[in-house]
């Protein structure tokens, strides 16, 4: 049995470790505003700098343990397949109907565009979508647009009829706030490799 890496641990520290450097002077100056009835005081200052710092920790380390799980699914990627197109996309993924608690990200992977088809190899799905099944490429919102760090690159179409929707958010860099920049170059190169052009991203 391998070890899993998309766990329930990583998931909570994502939050945690942000949720540690909010609370502090948020709890701080909230205090001290009731305790001297004024909100203009020496409680605003806190009370200013805890969204601040949540927000910088969230950008540093909402993605925690992303290195580690983007070595150890690239050994995996690599061990299953002899043959790779070029420079697969460490990404987080996530289907339409899923709605995570923790995060957005239903499942982690590697996505491939393929000469004929773009193909999501993650921990626990497998999604594979032929070229002439994709009909768009465009941004959708996620829990990490409220925040300005981040968004789905969605890669929509249809199969038998029915339209589907692939959802998937770059995790090559070790910031949110680099993969929320990765993501414009990649929805590019899948505009380039959706038009017949070859496509190298990564």
């Amino acid at each position: 049995m391998r070890r899993r890496v998309w766990t329930r641990g990583r998931k909570v520290m994502g939050n945690l470790l942000p949720a540690l450097l909010f609370l502090p002077p948020a709890t701080i100056g909230i205090s001290m505003m009731f305790l001297d009835r004024e909100i203009l005081g020496r409680g605003m200052p806190y009370v200013v700098a805890a969204p601040v710092l949540g927000w910088l920790a969230l950008n540093l380390l909402g993605h925690y343990g992303n290195r580690a799980m983007r070595r150890e699914m690239t050994f995996r990627l690599k061990a299953e397949r002899s043959e790779l197109p070029p420079k697969p996309v460490f990404v987080g993924f996530a289907r339409p109907s899923y709605h995570g608690l923790l995060d957005a990200h239903e499942d982690v992977g590697h996505l491939l565009l393929h000469d004929d088809r773009i193909e999501f190899l993650g921990e626990d799905h497998r999604i594979s979508l032929a070229r002439e099944q994709v009909t768009a490429v465009v941004f959708r919102a996620n829990v990490h647009t409220l925040l300005g760090l981040g968004r789905w690159v969605s890669v929509e179409g249809v199969v038998d009829g029915k339209p589907v929707r692939m959802l998937i958010e770059p995790r090559e860099r070790d910031t949110m706030l680099g993969n929320l920049l990765f993501g414009r170059r990649l929805r590019r190169e899948i505009e380039t490799w959706l038009r017949g052009r070859p496509a190298k991203v990564g």
